[in-house]
């Protein structure tokens, strides 16, 4: 399969392809005369010596959410069944069989004269999510076509190329690139007026809220080429999926670091810490990889399923990993605050990571298990609340822990002022994970 996806202008070239259905896009249209969709079909061919006893071809169908219609292709038929014999409005556009489509409020025949331009807008007359299917109801019957998708709608006087529900991310992305930029200028006036309390983690964590302020930007900027062209430009994809990237893997650098305690309450990692950044920055940039191969492929090609789930397969062992740090560093300052003789300064530091684990908790548990499940289940008008919620939360997560760990002149963990005090604590500690397995020891025996 060869795809190139250029928003919703496309190409879909599919050799010897075998499956039964293959969801191949999903748009939001507002209704004829204003919306249009045209498919143009360069290539559409069979083995000459097959016969076709169920049929083939291309199918528009209403859908409530883009995860319905994904749902079909996993959908297994018997011999007899098909994709197409089930009751459901559908334009039809099939080449001819021996059993054609039994339910359709439309079909077209294809014919053997290409390209062959089909223009659907007639049938979108009323507002609606529709559904572009290929099927194949015979099992053993390879299909290999080419074919382009053109689908807009006219608002304003304009042509818009985004879907209906997704119109207003150019300007919501916009609003929030504006106010990062707000809370970038609030964070620098506070890193200026405590420069002496400014620690190596906080010049990353600043280069962090000027990078997600950017790829906001961008991201916005990126939306409003689709919107105008229909498709991406490289002009405006290159800088964004770039600062996207660096952006990702930066956020669980600093997270890591936050995380481990580093600059401001140990200058060093352990090998373990060190472990698990060898183990994390290699999964995110291949999960940055997985993200634009996902970004910009059509779902007709069929490793776009292949990529996806192995980009979630990578975030989630990432995002499970950047938690043991933090584990880590409550549990030595819960049993520092006992040995150290500075009970107060250990127990501000076990309640100022204990907020961060939980806040960190929230952030995954919010932006990867709460936002996929409310996209899946929003309807087709209401695309733009997902990535509008889910910015949210980042924002949220930004915000509480800046606030947090930001310098000050009276900070709750107190910087060690030397690395030789870091060195006494991490001694006394080692003497109490002694202690503590001799009596263990003791009580076994």
């Amino acid at each position: 399969i060869n795809a190139e996806y250029m928003g919703l202008k496309f190409k879909l070239s599919v050799d010897g392809e075998r499956r039964q259905v293959i969801h191949i896009q999903s748009f939001g249209f507002i209704g004829y005369p204003r919306s249009n969709m045209t498919l143009i079909i360069n290539k559409f061919s069979i083995d000459k010596d097959a016969t076709l006893t169920y049929p083939v071809g291309f199918s528009l169908e209403p859908r409530d959410t883009v995860n319905s219609a994904r749902l079909e292709e996993n959908t297994r038929y018997d011999e007899n069944q098909c994709f197409v014999y089930s009751n459901w409005k559908r334009i039809s556009m099939s080449l001819e069989s021996k059993n054609p489509v039994q339910y359709r409020d439309a079909e077209i025949i294809i014919k053997d004269q290409f390209p062959q331009v089909i223009e659907l807008s007639s049938y979108l007359v009323d507002p609606g999510f529709q559904s572009l299917f290929f099927y194949n109801c015979n099992k053993k019957i390879p299909v290999s076509f080419d074919i382009e998708v053109i689908e807009y709608n006219i608002e304003d006087g304009h042509i818009s190329y985004l879907s209906k529900g997704k119109s207003w991310l150019p300007l919501a992305f916009l609003v929030f690139g504006i106010s990062y930029l707000f809370f970038s200028v609030s964070w620098f006036i506070v890193f200026t007026k405590n420069r002496k309390q400014t620690q190596k983690i906080h010049y990353l964590m600043s280069l962090l809220i000027v990078l997600k302020t950017t790829s906001l930007l961008l991201e916005g900027f990126h939306y409003y080429i689709i919107d105008i062209h229909g498709h991406g430009a490289l002009y405006a994809d290159l800088p964004y999926y770039s600062v996207l990237s660096f952006k990702g893997i930066l956020l669980f650098f600093v997270i890591l670091l936050v995380g481990t305690g580093w600059s401001f309450v140990k200058p060093f990692l352990s090998d373990n810490e060190k472990k698990i950044f060898l183990v994390v920055v290699p999964l995110v940039l291949v999960d940055s990889i997985a993200i634009v191969v996902e970004d910009t492929l059509n779902e007709g090609y069929a490793a776009w399923g292949t990529w996806r789930d192995f980009r979630r397969i990578l975030d989630v062992i990432a995002c499970c990993a950047v938690l043991l740090p933090v584990l880590w560093s409550i549990r030595s300052f819960r049993a520092a605050s006992s040995v150290d003789g500075k009970s107060a300064r250990s127990l501000d530091r076990l309640s100022q990571f204990r907020t961060f684990y939980a806040v960190l908790i929230v952030y995954i548990y919010y932006t990867r298990i709460v936002v996929p499940l409310i996209r899946s289940a929003l309807r087709w008008q209401f695309q733009w609340v997902a990535p509008v919620s889910e910015e949210l939360g980042t924002m949220a997560f930004y915000i509480i822990t800046g606030f947090n760990f930001r310098p000050q002149p009276t900070k709750p963990y107190a910087i060690l002022e030397s690395e030789d005090n870091v060195n006494e604590i991490s001694l006394k500690l080692d003497d109490l994970e002694m202690k503590v397995s001799i009596e263990k020891t003791q009580n076994t025996n």
